[in-house]
């Protein structure tokens, strides 16, 4: 997978491009935007962003447009986002297929509003402005497609141009004065192509007819909050939809042993990462009374003995929403994990750098993991020593503040588990001077 984030004027960031790899571990002090860089993946994935082009939903908020334009900008009318990426079916392609977008917001009663959007698949482009209740738009195809390097080294600052002005030359759409509000993005983009996005002389070099929705989307991104729910003695709720701090996360556990095949994964994959984490033996149910409805209870087995989750240590249930929202979620899922080593032994911390390497390498999972665990940083590129083929890209990205503005740097982690040579002064001066302080010297 090949996937960049461009940024621009948004929480600190300027004009700034984020590479995006299976497992990104997201390092930094406090208020470096970390936190803001894995939201907006956030919020950008999935259906809703395009549908209601809302920067905001039921898990994650940035805010009214002045928390989000850059606090010490020059120009507080504005701010960029955009993303480019080529998927790895298409790029082991002769002609690689890229795909990216990039959206100017500006400004209105206090809340960000979409202004420009552009947009390229392969070899056709579309160009939007919206404007009260105007659309403006311009179509381009190209004799061949481009990669996703073209679009990001290319295409990308030319749109930037773009948007800064008001020149082209642009059809328009004039709604309907009744029209109650602005135009969702999707909506706007389905009425304009009326296909999916592919005229009827394109090339064999150019892209596949696919529906626009899988066009234009990054995978869904599932968000694990940093502080996960309190485990409760009992559970009765015949059901409980999917939440950020793992409330679910009983419920899920319990259809999971449900499942001969599902119940076999399950205990494997518990029992070894309890045996390395030392946190368990294994988790199981304790059922009272059959049916949907009955109440049940969560166990966790401690030399052979089951006990309530609610009172083992802090650090179990912690990690358990976490561990079975990455067991239970398919290949290919994207999954943002704020600070997973919350009140977690060393040990156990380690671990989790061993699960996120396993997951990545056997089903594709993406990470995007907010940490400050080097334990668990160290287990995940120590796995690259090991003589397996499947081996996943993994990179730290550094976040530091640099003269008013958010820096992020990305540290890619060798076939060999190595950092490269050309670190930022900043990544290690903290550990070094605090092992310094420890010796006495």
């Amino acid at each position: 997978m090949k996937c960049y984030l461009f940024i621009d004027n948004f929480r600190g960031f300027a004009n700034t491009y984020i590479p995006i790899s299976n497992v990104n571990f997201f390092v930094g002090e406090n208020s470096t935007g970390k936190t803001s860089v894995l939201a907006l993946l956030k919020l950008l994935s999935g259906p809703r962003f395009f549908f209601q082009t809302e920067l905001a939903d039921q898990e994650v908020s940035l805010g009214p447009f002045s928390d989000m334009v850059s606090a010490h900008s020059e120009d507080k009318t504005f701010f960029r986002v955009g993303v480019v990426l080529q998927r790895e079916s298409e790029q082991k392609k002769e002609q690689g297929v890229g795909m990216g977008w990039l959206c100017t917001f500006l400004q209105q009663e206090g809340m960000p509003v979409l202004f420009s959007y552009t947009l390229c698949r392969g070899s056709e482009m579309l160009f939007l402005r919206f404007e009260g209740n105007h659309v403006h738009f311009r179509k381009e195809t190209y004799p061949t497609s481009h990669s996703a390097d073209e679009i990001l080294k290319t295409l990308l600052p030319q749109w930037i141009d773009e948007h800064c002005g008001t020149s082209g030359t642009y059809d328009t759409i004039t709604l309907p004065a009744e029209f109650p509000g602005r135009l969702p993005l999707m909506a706007a983009m389905s009425v304009i192509t009326q296909s999916p996005f592919r005229e009827e002389n394109a090339t064999k070099h150019d892209a596949p007819a696919v529906p626009l929705l899988n066009v234009v989307m990054l995978p869904e991104v599932i968000w694990i909050a940093p502080i996960r729910t309190k485990p409760r003695r009992t559970y009765d709720e015949p059901s409980l939809s999917f939440s950020p701090e793992g409330g679910h996360t009983p419920y899920v556990i319990r259809k999971m042993l449900g499942s001969k095949a599902e119940a076999k994964k399950f205990h494997a994959f518990m029992k070894h990462v309890g045996k390395a984490s030392g946190l368990f033996q294994d988790v199981r149910i304790k059922n009272f009374g059959k049916g949907a409805t009955a109440p049940f209870e969560v166990d966790v087995v401690l030399d052979g003995k089951g006990l309530s989750l609610s009172t083992v240590g802090y650090g179990v249930s912690q990690s358990l929403p976490v561990l079975v929202e990455i067991l239970a979620r398919g290949p290919g899922t994207w999954l943002a994990i704020q600070q997973p080593e919350v009140h977690l032994h060393p040990r156990a911390q380690a671990a989790l750098g061993e699960v996120l390497f396993e997951m990545a390498a056997r089903y594709s999972q993406v990470f995007l993991v907010e940490t400050h665990s080097d334990f668990t940083i160290d287990r995940f590129r120590m796995n690259y020593r090991t003589e397996r083929a499947d081996k996943p890209e993994g990179q730290v990205l550094f976040f530091e503040r640099r003269e008013k503005h958010n820096v992020v740097t990305s540290l890619p982690i060798s076939a060999s588990g190595d950092f490269p040579t050309d670190q930022p002064q900043r990544y290690r001066d903290f550990f070094v001077k605090e092992e310094m302080r420890l010796l006495g010297i």
